[in-house]
């Protein structure tokens, strides 16, 4: 029971942690986070991102040949928008004029609004899933990025 009490702990003030500095990227514009100064994801916009979005679902619904039963489902998952798509993010002006405890609050908003919206996107995602055939759902897997891949798609 104190091993789990201890890695509760630790998971709370890694959690605590990735909101402080998420607050702090944001308090500073989020211009150039390390990566050359482009700003956004390492220079991809909101356009390219959906644009990048849109093609892999058109590539990985060409891979899985789906049935017309299956498209019902299809279709409500392509729908759901990309999870991180920038939405709701408070505004770097905004942030600047917060203190610390402040922008920490403004920080864990976000990360709440975005583990609703992971919620939602895991509830489509499952009932897409479940239509799926077992090697679909393997081509799926492939094709869906992994914790830690940070972006990259598997299956290239």
């Amino acid at each position: 029971m104190n091993k789990a009490l201890n890695k509760s702990v630790k998971m709370l003030l890694a959690g605590v942690a990735i909101a402080a500095l998420s607050a702090s990227v944001y308090a500073h514009g989020g211009e150039d986070c390390g990566y050359g100064g482009h700003g956004g994801m390492m220079g991809w916009d909101s356009a390219k991102m959906e644009k990048y979005h849109e093609q892999h679902l058109a590539k990985l619904h060409d891979k899985l040949k789906l049935t017309a039963q299956q498209e019902t489902a299809w279709k409500k998952f392509a729908a759901q928008p990309p999870m991180m798509d920038g939405t709701n993010r408070p505004d770097p002006a905004e942030m600047a004029k917060l203190n610390a405890p402040q922008r920490l609050e403004k920080g864990l908003e976000h990360m709440k609004a975005m583990e609703a919206k992971m919620t939602d996107h895991l509830a489509v995602l499952k009932e897409f899933y479940a239509v799926l055939t077992p090697e679909q759902q393997k081509i799926f897997d492939d094709q869906m990025p992994h914790p830690g891949d940070r972006g990259h798609w598997r299956g290239k």
